[in-house]
């Protein structure tokens, strides 16, 4: 099934250039100082059939100039080179000087900057950039473009290698953020399911790790609910991840006051990672990829472990705008089981481990070992088309039921392999259903044996319990399917349902009262079917 494709917001960071000296900030000064600019410029730019509103105007720096700059001024100029593209893409660019033994322009001293250590004792350019709306490379792209622009319309040569190299490996950013825009209604139940609170409750007995939530649902819900995660929650929460990151759910203040057509009716469900979050460090430039795919991780496990559809084909989820286009994305995230506790659960030692919840690649895993009788990591990765170390992190995942001995694969219990592997021969749904029915061999016995024997039949069949105002029995649902046959790959719905009955009577409560819930259960052909538990159980 495809995926979403998530869209940059906002990203910054310093490119570093010492290969052509001081070359490109002071051929900019010479045509932007005097006529006919006299320091600003204004012009449109045509890049790859986008039309781009692009200014030129400096700043005041905080560096002295050098003697040999033979110039008559206290401090050297900056430039700032700013673009506005269709929509709101933005791209801002700052380029100063670099040279060695730098100093301020009214005290004197020398300057503190880790030009010298980070690239050495030699000229060159350093460029700050901030981007809006477009993707960190299309801002590379952008930024000869806007500097040449200024020299055709002065009618002067430039180099026309100048910011078209690779920047410098000191190069850095420090602040990335994507995105997706959802439906209103879509993203109040990403908000009622509780994906934030669940994260922190997840993360609330989980030594060396620092959480923040932030909810504002003062003016309207969702306006800016977030989630601060630093790097430890983060590797908590998916293995292998690196960077601390916030997690957040925007709303406008007044979504109202715009049209219901309008995209900003709708709010945005955004990741951003930035250097306050990472212990203050910035990331390498070159690492830009890496940070992409975490982030794309975090936001799209986050939405499916509320079961919110991925897939932004037809399925009235996700809302395009002048950015996000809400089509499938050429390579696939990988999904993880959710490592989050459910909130409901009346047991906080209750933690439902599913293979319902594993990601596609632990799925495959499973399913393949299942049926071949066991793999060896290489011949996995090769079939499933995957990078060994993938593989080991899905087994890592799945050390409940398989063992990994000398980069051979099998099953922990020869039980597990018998049942899935007619599960996987069977519909496709069935591994669902028997993901609810393998909870108790997967660790939960041990777990509610001191339990009284209705918890115990609850926590075995993946079922739920709500009460009436008078602390009676109302709703029995049951996350596992079920068949009204008494023969079958599936259980027998009249089987659970008098099992019911009977662990509620061991438990020292009156069976009639049980009797007159209603039960709700998954059938084998989809949906779900409800009736009353007394009558279930007499069929």
């Amino acid at each position: 099934m495809s995926q979403v494709a998530t869209t940059p917001h906002e990203i910054e960071g310093r490119w570093k250039w010492p290969d052509w000296g001081r070359g490109p900030y002071d051929a900019l000064s010479s045509i932007m100082l005097g006529p006919p600019f006299e320091g600003y410029l204004e012009v449109t730019v045509d890049v790859d059939g986008e039309p781009w509103l692009v200014k030129v105007s400096y700043s005041k720096s905080g560096f002295a100039p050098r003697l040999s700059d033979g110039i008559n001024a206290e401090r050297l100029y900056e430039w700032d080179i700013v673009g506005r593209g269709p929509g709101e893409k933005k791209a801002s660019y700052n380029i100063s000087p670099r040279f060695p033994n730098m100093r301020h322009w009214e005290t004197g001293e020398p300057i503190q900057l880790p030009w010298e250590n980070q690239v050495g004792e030699v000229d060159g350019i350093d460029v700050e950039f901030h981007t809006s709306n477009i993707e960190a490379e299309r801002g590379l792209e952008l930024l000869p473009e806007f500097y040449a622009a200024a020299f055709e319309e002065a009618g002067e040569r430039v180099h026309r290698e100048y910011f078209r190299t690779d920047p410098h490996e000191a190069s850095r950013m420090w602040a990335y953020e994507r995105y997706v825009r959802i439906t209103r209604n879509w993203a109040e139940k990403l908000s009622s399911a509780g994906v934030l609170q669940k994260v922190t409750h997840f993360l609330s007995d989980q030594e060396g790790v620092k959480a923040e939530l932030h909810i504002n649902n003062k003016e309207v819900t969702n306006h800016q609910n977030r989630l601060i995660l630093d790097p430890a929650s983060a590797g908590e929460l998916l293995s292998g991840h690196t960077y601390g990151r916030k997690f957040e759910i925007y709303q406008l203040r007044d979504p109202d006051a715009v049209s219901k057509d309008h995209p900003s009716y709708h709010p945005k469900v955004e990741v951003l990672v930035n250097k306050k979050m990472n212990d203050g460090e910035a990331w390498a430039w070159a690492d830009r990829h890496e940070v992409t795919e975490e982030i794309d991780e975090m936001l799209l496990n986050a939405l499916h472990w509320e079961d919110i559809p991925l897939a932004p084909d037809g399925n009235g989820v996700y809302v395009p705008d002048d950015h996000f286009d809400a089509v499938s994305r050429d390579d696939r995230v990988e999904l993880y089981e959710d490592p989050t506790p459910r909130l409901e659960a009346k047991t906080d030692h209750l933690l439902m481990t599913t293979l319902r919840d594993m990601g596609d690649t632990a799925r495959d895993v499973t399913e393949t070992v299942a049926t071949d009788g066991g793999a060896t990591v290489d011949d996995l990765a090769d079939e499933l088309g995957k990078h060994p170390a993938t593989i080991y992190r899905a087994i890592e995942d799945l050390d409940e039921i398989l063992k990994l001995d000398r980069g051979d694969v099998s099953f922990r219990v020869r039980k597990y392999r018998e049942e899935l592997r007619a599960l996987v021969e069977s519909a496709e749904y069935a591994i669902e259903s028997f993901a609810d029915r393998i909870q108790h061999v997967m660790g939960l016995a041990d777990l509610i044996a001191e339990s009284s024997p209705f918890q115990q039949w609850l926590a075995e069949n993946g079922a739920e319990i709500d009460f009436d105002e008078s602390g009676d029995p109302k709703h029995v649902r049951i996350d596992t399917i079920l068949s009204q046959l008494k023969y079958g790959s599936f259980e027998n719905v009249q089987t659970i349902a008098a099992e019911a009955i009977e662990k509620w009577r061991k438990s020292g409560n009156d069976p009639s009262v049980l009797r007159r819930a209603q039960m709700t259960w998954k059938a084998p052909g989809g949906g779900t079917e409800v009736g009353y538990v007394g009558s279930i159980a007499d069929r």
